[in-house]
Formats: C-alpha cells, sequence, structure tokens
C-alpha cells in the first residue's frame, strides 16, 4: 500500500498518464444460503430456543404439536435456561430486531423450517431436526442451592424506570405525571424509579424489596448506558429505551 507522500511523488514525476480516481469497490455480497447460527438438537420443556434476525424470517414446525413458535420483537431480555448450553440460569440479552422462541409442547422428534423473507430458492430453506424433551434433563449430583433463581417467577408484571443525566425533559415528566403512576398503580404488582448514576453507591438499595435487589443483580450488568424502561414478566425483562411515551410502550406490551 502506497503512503499517502509516496503516492504524491509518483504523481509528480511519472511520465505516464496515472489514474487518480477511485474506482468503486465491488459490492460483496453475503450468500443467501448461509444457515442460521443458533441452531441445536436437543431442547427441553424449561429451556430457552430463540432464533435471532435482523429480518423477518417464516418459521414452521413439522409435525405440528410438538413445538409451538411464538414471535417477538426485539431487543428483549430474558432469563433462563438456554438450548445448547450447560444448564445453568443465565440471563441474556437478545439483539435481534426479530425473536422467534421454539417452546417445548411434549417430548418427541421436530423439524424446524427457517425461510427467509422473499426466498424463492429451496437452497434459502434450512431444516433443523431436533429431539425435545417434556420434562427436565437431570444433571448428575444437582445441588439445589445452586440451580436458585435469584429472581424467581412469581408470575408478576413489574416495571422499572431507570434514568440518569441523560434522560430529556420530556421522559422525566412523563415518569413523574400523575397519569403515569396512576397507570402504574393500577396495573402492576409494583414499579420503581431509581437514579442508574447512584444505584451502585453504598446504600441505596439498602432499604429496598429482595425482589427489586434481585431484578437489578440479575439485569444491571446487561442494561445498556443511558434511561431505560425495564418490563418484567414472570422471569423475562423486555428492555426500552425511556421515552415520554411511558404508558404507551407500557401498553403495547402488557
Amino acid at each position: 500500500m502506497f503512503t499517502p507522500l509516496l503516492l504524491f511523488l509518483l504523481l509528480q514525476d511519472s511520465p505516464f498518464p496515472v489514474r487518480t480516481d477511485t474506482p468503486a469497490p465491488t459490492p460483496v455480497v453475503q450468500a443467501e444460503t448461509d444457515p442460521p447460527s443458533q441452531f441445536i438438537d436437543k431442547i427441553t420443556y424449561e429451556e430457552f430456543y430463540v432464533l435471532e434476525s435482523e429480518e423477518p424470517l417464516l418459521v414452521l414446525a413439522s409435525p405440528q404439536g410438538v413445538v409451538n413458535v411464538t414471535y417477538e420483537q426485539g431487543p428483549l431480555m430474558a432469563r433462563g435456561k438456554w438450548a445448547g448450553s450447560n444448564g445453568d440460569i443465565e440471563t441474556r440479552m437478545l439483539m435481534g430486531k426479530h425473536l422467534y422462541f421454539v417452546d417445548v409442547i411434549t417430548s418427541g422428534s421436530v423439524e424446524v423450517l427457517v425461510i427467509k423473507s422473499g426466498a424463492t430458492n429451496p437452497a434459502n430453506i434450512f431444516r433443523q431436526k431436533i429431539s425435545t424433551q417434556k420434562g427436565p434433563r437431570p444433571p448428575p449430583d444437582v445441588n439445589p442451592d445452586e440451580d436458585k433463581i435469584i429472581v424467581p417467577d412469581t408470575g408478576e408484571f413489574r416495571v422499572l424506570m431507570v434514568y440518569d443525566e441523560d434522560a430529556d425533559l420530556d421522559a422525566l415528566n412523563a415518569i413523574n405525571s400523575i397519569n403515569t403512576r396512576k397507570w402504574l398503580d393500577q396495573n402492576t404488582d409494583g414499579w420503581r424509579t431509581w437514579d442508574r448514576s447512584s444505584i451502585d453507591k453504598p446504600g441505596y438499595l439498602d432499604n429496598e424489596e429482595e425482589v427489586w435487589k434481585g431484578i437489578w443483580k440479575s439485569a444491571g450488568p446487561s442494561i445498556p448506558d443511558g434511561p431505560h424502561l425495564l418490563i418484567i414478566k414472570g422471569k423475562t425483562i423486555t428492555v426500552r429505551p425511556l421515552t415520554s411515551q411511558v404508558v404507551q410502550e407500557l401498553e403495547s406490551v402488557k
């Protein structure tokens, strides 16, 4: 590769015509036949199996009745056991714009078909055979205390709003408005507003309920910087940017 100075000297001293414009680079096209990277071959009833994509997909299962495929809009945070992992309970941030949860209904064998939007070539239909197990997969010598869920799945609907100096005035007014607080009181099992810059300071959460401490202990390290809205439904946490449309955002996922 020429340095800028060397290229300048060559242009000055060369007796031959030198092309100075840069030809447009040839675009790199990713092959449409690349299979999704999340495929695994075994899942149990208690495990998450999620296909993430930036583009819409058509996800089918054959035969029907073995698994159920549910679509969710990402990003989304979830806590639990994950197919293909070591069986530990983990909190994961699913960053894909389109998320497809494959949930076990009964034990058996099923073929999952993933079809890209607008695909016309059979080569763009990806097939994966999966073995399913209705009950949990018993690991050897399990210590129940090691498998303790920090945020129990109580089936409750909770909301946590964290703000900082980057929060705009409209968002702050919204979370402090009477209408927002009334909606939260009437529609949730509990809600909180916390100053993001103070949460990790000693004593900030000393008087807080254990369930809220557990939620932040599990989710906090994975929450991006800035003000956010955390919507907790059981053990699944949906993360959204904190805006002035707090109530509208909550109504869309309730």
